[in-house]
């Protein structure tokens, strides 16, 4: 059989969902898997349900049904990517995760600064794009000055969304890979074999959608890089704005 015609068995198929902190590369993540032929993977679904009025039972109702694959089908898993605060029903979402046997991806950032700093060029990105992610090389912006409350806020933020994920994650008890950004910035070929390994689907080479929209030296991106910097002296957040990651060559 060919591999675009597999089929697997209900038994056999992986449902997941990815957990993440904001700015952490879970549209890259969810985008790389979709290219994959033998996983549906989707995008930030519970969001667009409550834009659209939907309630918590609502949610799960859809999220039940997607993770209820056909007794025989074209994937091997399936998944979707969402933060927790789009999860309406927390508890209900815990307890149809372990009625599904779901796997958990759990994505974050350990860079607060640099998260922080990415989630206020994504705002300058959407401003000027209507996009939060840079899908293409023509909406890149340019560097931005960055005011040092706004940042500060946004650190403490990110820190917060960062520690309710973990204790949620933990709640939840399920098989879980934990992943950082930083390790896929490193070596994004191990990211992804870490994955496709985790929710036992062959692996392939695919590439997600999105661009990296802050340069990981945050001289390149940040026109007030020094100032800010300096306000964090004698803070372990003093060291995270030198930080760039050496990325794997093949």
């Amino acid at each position: 059989m060919s591999e675009a015609r597999s089929k697997f068995l209900r038994p056999r198929v992986t449902p997941f969902v990815i957990l993440f902190v904001e700015r952490s590369g879970s549209t890259y993540l969810a985008t790389a898997l979709a290219a994959h032929p033998h996983i549906l993977a989707h995008r930030e679904q519970f969001a667009q349900l409550r834009q659209q009025g939907k309630d918590a039972a609502e949610q799960l109702a859809w999220a039940r049904d997607f993770w209820t694959p056909p007794m025989i089908g074209p994937h091997a898993a399936l998944g979707f990517k969402t933060k927790t605060t789009d999860v309406l029903d927390l508890d209900g979402f815990a307890q149809l995760g372990e009625e599904k046997h779901c796997k958990v991806i759990h994505l974050h950032r350990r860079n607060a600064v640099k998260g922080a700093i990415s989630t206020i060029r994504a705002r300058d990105l959407h401003a000027a794009s209507g996009n939060w992610n840079l899908l293409k090389e023509s909406d890149r912006r340019p560097p931005i000055a960055i005011d040092p409350d706004d940042l500060q806020g946004h650190i403490e933020l990110h820190e917060k969304w960062d520690t309710e994920l973990r204790d949620y994650v933990n709640v939840l008890g399920r098989p879980t890979l934990e992943l950082t950004y930083e390790e896929l910035l490193q070596d994004k070929a191990a990211f992804m074999a870490r994955v496709f390994d985790f929710i036992n689907v062959a692996p392939q080479s695919v590439e997600g959608k999105t661009h990296k929209n802050t340069s990981d030296d945050l001289r390149e991106a940040v026109t007030n890089f020094a100032a800010l910097k300096a306000g964090y002296i004698g803070t372990p957040y003093y060291a995270m704005f030198d930080e760039v990651i050496q990325t794997c060559r093949d």
